[in-house]
Formats: C-alpha cells, structure tokens, sequence
C-alpha cells in the first residue's frame, strides 16, 4: 500500500509596521508521513538544498543537507587585520623618533 500526503497551501496575512496596509505571502508545506519519521526525525535541524522536478506523473523533491563546513570557505584570518599591523607599526616608528 502507498502512503498518500498532499501539498498544503496557506496564504498569510501581515501587517505593515502597525498601518492598515497589508501583505500577503503564500507557504507550501508537505506533510512527511509517520513511517519515515525515524528516518527524518535526526534531521530536523540541518539545512537542505531544495531541488524539485516533474518525472512523467511525479513529483520528484531532493533534499541535499547543506555543507556544514561552508562558512569555514571564508573564515578571516586569525592575525590581526592589516589596520591594526599598520596602526602598530606607526606607532613603533613615532615612539623611536
């Protein structure tokens, strides 16, 4: 037996900065049913690159977790920045003349 679930869309209303304009956005969601909880449930709080594609009569959605060692990539150096070197230096060359 297959395991049915729907796509879910709700549309929320918000207010502007407490004006009587409003806007309004829509969400999707997707029930995930109970079988594959323990499967999911380790998941929870990560990150996923979204992918989603029609296959014939399918829908097909890939959840790729998100590299966790990506904010690593840009990391600053760990030395003092180059403003400060310089503040530094200049200060040793104005104490020794």
């Amino acid at each position: 037996m297959t395991d049915l679930t729907r796509i879910q869309r709700r549309v929320s209303k918000k207010q502007y900065l407490k004006t009587k304009r409003t806007y309004e956005y829509e969400r999707l969601s997707l029930d995930i049913p109970q079988k594959y909880h323990k499967t999911i449930r380790p998941l929870l709080e990560q990150d996923f690159d979204v992918e989603a594609k029609l296959e014939n009569d399918s829908v097909i959605l890939t959840l790729t977790p998100e590299k966790t060692f990506r904010h690593a990539e840009n990391t600053p150096d760990k030395t003092r920045s180059k403003t400060t070197k310089t503040m530094v230096q200049e200060h040793q060359t104005s104490d020794s003349v």
